[in-house]
């Protein structure tokens, strides 16, 4: 599945807000080339953070429209294991950013995020989240930042 990108929330409310972003023009090419995909936890913060029926249900059309990836109980498991190995690095996470950067990497799958982590680093410095997680995950992967204006865009290169 190398070719599906996961995208996290705070992609897709860029997405949604800004129209002209170099993240929404990124997104809207690879919906046309079928390449999207979201798990339960992404819907969930999406549909929360609607404000109205309409935006329910643009939604509930976008997801109907793009594939979907189970989050499974080894995906749960792997991501307890991974906060275990980070709390005992002086780290936390939020359990849902944790589970979905198991299920990017269990699945083989690009992650789009613009989440940034600052919990148990300097204050001179945040990582993006993804990046910060995947550490603990798989910390030999190679990885590479894009900077998108002045947020910071993870891409994984490797299989």
């Amino acid at each position: 599945m190398l070719d599906r990108i996961l995208v996290d929330t705070s992609a897709w409310i860029e997405f949604f807000r800004k129209k002209e972003s170099p993240i929404s023009f990124m997104l809207r090419e690879a919906l046309k080339l079928n390449q999207v995909c979201y798990a339960g936890p992404i819907a969930g913060e999406l549909f929360q953070g609607a404000k109205t029926s309409k935006e329910a249900q643009v939604i509930d059309e976008l997801l109907e429209s793009i594939h979907y990836v189970e989050v499974t109980q080894s995906h749960y498991h792997h991501a307890g294991e991974v906060s275990h190995k980070a709390a005992r690095s002086g780290k936390s996470f939020s359990i849902v950013d944790l589970i979905l950067a198991v299920v990017g990497h269990d699945e083989q799958l690009r992650m789009l995020s613009l989440g940034l982590c600052s919990k148990g680093t300097s204050n001179l410095t945040k990582e993006p989240l993804t990046f910060a997680i995947w550490q603990f995950i798989m910390p030999y992967k190679i990885l590479r930042w894009v900077n998108i204006k002045w947020r910071r865009l993870l891409i994984n290169l490797g299989g």
